[in-house]
């Protein structure tokens, strides 16, 4: 059609299962929601799909209140099952360098830690 559309860095490409997500299409959704100020979606590895879609957002200031459910609810309205992040958090901040960039890697090892240490405890 003669349009380019840009859909997000290779490298962060999350491939669930051999199917191809780009985080970048999930955080636009993320986004739409009125709670949302901004989000962060990356993966973790995953023994049954390869990488599984994990999510952190920060909410708006004086934002009404946003669960784990409300937000997943929101997304299966408007995004294939299997973009739905299985892991969402949320978060004050992310973790960036110097520069401000977010370091997608440092909140997939954070997620991993986390959830190995909930792992763990049971």
């Amino acid at each position: 059609d003669g349009y380019l559309y840009y859909v997000g860095r290779q490298k962060e490409m999350i491939i669930r299962g051999g199917i191809n997500i780009y985080p970048v299409e999930i955080e636009n959704t993320i986004v739409e929601h009125p709670s949302v100020a901004e989000a962060q979606v990356f993966s973790i590895p995953d023994e049954r799909h390869g990488e599984e879609v994990c999510a952190w957002i920060k909410l708006k200031p004086n934002a009404p209140p946003c669960q784990t459910e409300d937000m997943t609810k929101f997304l299966a309205d408007k995004l294939a099952f299997f973009k739905i992040p299985k892991h969402i958090r949320f978060v004050d901040k992310f973790f960036v360098t110097p520069t401000g960039k977010v370091q997608k890697f440092k909140l997939s090892e954070a997620m991993v830690n986390e959830l190995k240490e909930a792992k763990n405890k049971q």
